[in-house]
Parts: structure tokens; sequence; C-alpha cells
């Protein structure tokens, strides 16, 4: 699987990085982020609920898994106590309308979206966290919020990573070769569906065009003070 998707977990990846984690100064981005993905965290940990499907009971290995709570608090920090009356993008929707597809036709291939969206947040999550910690809005004065999304207290996140790749794996295991492939197919998709909604976030472009013209005017600085050395030499 991870052979399968290593293309566009890569373009995932680097879209995150270079568009998401530079828009990090401007709190209502990050809350923009939060938004979105916590209609999707929130959809999946609801279905593994009510759904009688053990394999996505399985693959929370751990209850500190589930983090439709945390998202709340984080939202109510970034948005407002109203920011769940905020309208979701056309991408968000479309995003949710192919999960409750997948619960309606094939509910075990939403395991493909809780698999690789919780992995996310165990592993590139808490790097974008430490990111925001690092470079956020005010570099001398320390945050007074904690994100609580990413805070998993105590518990080994490489333990809890370890735990939930061998509960997939025991889980492929009974699985047929078509299933398999259908799991690839949709594992693919779970990343074309995430770049969407990303892209969706408001305010990320003009944020960037923000360090872009600012970068642009301290370049335009220098070279106009290089000029007027050279010209007084």
């Amino acid at each position: 699987m991870r052979y399968e998707t290593r293309k566009i977990h890569s373009v995932s990846d680097a879209l995150v990085n270079a568009k998401f984690a530079l828009s990090l100064k401007d709190p209502s981005v990050w809350g923009g982020g939060l938004f979105v993905f916590y209609h999707i965290f929130a959809y999946l940990e609801d279905a593994k609920d009510k759904l009688n499907v053990p394999e996505l009971k399985k693959i929370f290995v751990d209850p500190v898994m589930e983090r439709k709570n945390e998202f709340e608090v984080d939202l109510a920090e970034y948005l407002g106590e109203d920011w769940s009356l905020l309208p979701k993008s056309p991408e968000l929707e479309n995003y949710l309308q192919h999960l409750k597809n997948l619960e309606r036709d094939k509910p075990i291939l939403l395991l493909a979206y809780i698999y690789h969206l919780y992995l996310g947040m165990l592993s590139g999550g808490q790097i974008l966290a430490k990111k925001r910690n690092l470079f956020g809005e005010d570099q001398e004065k320390p945050r007074k919020y904690q994100d609580r999304v990413t805070c998993f207290g105590n518990v080994d996140i490489g333990e809890l990573k370890k735990k939930m790749k061998q509960a997939m794996n025991e889980i492929a295991e009974n699985m047929s070769e078509d299933e398999k492939l259908e799991f690839i197919e949709e594992s693919n998709h779970v990343f074309i569906m995430n770049n969407l909604v990303v892209n969706s976030i408001q305010g990320q472009s003009q944020i960037i065009n923000r360090i872009l013209y600012k970068s642009s005017l301290v370049l335009l600085f220098v070279v106009g003070v290089t000029i007027a050395y050279k010209m007084v030499r």
C-alpha cells in the first residue's frame, strides 16, 4: 500500500508543507484547516461508533486517537464559539458526500480514510504543530494557548503508530486480492481529496502573496542600497 500510494502521498506532503505550513503565521488559516478536517475526522469517528464493522473499531488501537472533542475545543479558540455556523466549502461537501456514499455502499473502505488520516495526524500533524510553535505570529512572546488536537499527552506516538500499522496488517491478511486492490485504489483517493480540501482553505493564497510581497520589498531595498553604494564609490 505504501508503495502504491507513494507518488500521490509525496504530492500531498509537498502541498501541505509548501502551502499550509507557510500560512501558519495566521491563526485564522490554522483555524480554517482545523474546520475542514474536523468535519472529516468527526464523520469517521461517528461512523466507527454506529456501524457494525469490526475493522473500523480495530484500527482505533487506543481511545486517545479519537480527536473530535479536541478539534472542537481548538475551533472555539481560533474561530469563536459560533464556528459550527460557518459554511463548508464545495470541496469539503464533496468529500463528506463521498464518505457517505462509501458508508452506504461499502463501509469497509472508510478504513482507508481512518488509517491514512489518523496516521497523518500522528506524523505530519505533530510536525506542523512544532512548526507552528517555532514560527508562530510573535517570535518574542510564548504562545499562551496550547493546541489540543495535536496533543496526545504522555502517549508514546511511535508506539501508537506501530500498533496502528500492526492492526492494519492483521486486517489486510483477511482481505481477498480484489479487496486489497480496492483498498489501495481508495487509499490513493484519500490523498487526492485531501489535496482538494487543503487547497480550499480560505486565506492561504493571500498570506503567501503577502509573504512574497514582503520578501520582494526586502530584496528591492537590498538591491537599492547596493546600487547606491556603488554609485557613491
